[in-house]
């Protein structure tokens, strides 16, 4: 009896994984949206250190740098969620850049020595990785975040696309009528 309380024992805190962490191959994560003409864009910055940075240029959301911590189930979850879409495999597509007015996201993935960017149009229907995109995207309200002392750089750059002037915009001129009513 006194053999099978200590197996017992043993399994018991052979099973526990108390402390034990995923080991995890990515190493840094950015994300940009660039601004369409409602949305000025925000640049996303999640490094292995736990270290999240978010620089945003909408008015109402958060406007500014802010810079705060992961949890690490937050940065496991976002390794499986890259794994779960085979992030190696994927390739480096760049999407249709004839559309003016809708979000572009850039994503770069730093893993080992390696690293990947992806540019992606909002679609209008998503895929497992845009799904992954867009819960990245509105990360920054799951974390809690302070003003920063100063401006970030980061790699990405689809955070600030040039807009077009209104002036530039030109629209045909109206068709006269040289028909009078009568």
């Amino acid at each position: 009896m006194r053999y099978i309380s200590a197996f017992l024992l043993a399994l018991l805190l052979a099973s526990c994984k108390n402390g034990e962490h995923r080991v995890n191959e990515i190493t840094k994560v950015e994300l940009a949206r660039s601004g369409a003409w409602t949305d000025f864009g925000a640049v996303i910055s999640i490094d292995s250190s736990l270290n999240y940075n978010y620089h945003g240029k909408y008015g109402n959301i958060k406007k500014g740098y802010f810079t705060g911590k992961v949890s690490p189930d937050f940065w496991d979850t976002l390794n499986q969620k890259f794994e779960q879409v085979h992030y190696k495999k994927i390739k480096p597509i760049i999407d249709s850049m004839n559309v003016v007015d809708v979000n572009y996201f850039e994503l770069i993935i730093h893993w080992k020595n390696q690293k990947l960017r992806i540019i992606r149009v909002r679609p209008r229907e998503t895929d497992s990785l845009m799904n992954v995109i867009f819960w990245l995207d509105s990360s920054y309200t799951q974390i809690k975040l302070r003003q920063a002392r100063s401006p970030f750089k980061f790699e990405t750059t689809y955070q600030d696309p040039p807009h077009p002037q209104i002036k530039q915009v030109k629209f045909p001129p109206p068709i006269k009528n040289n028909h009078k009513a009568k």
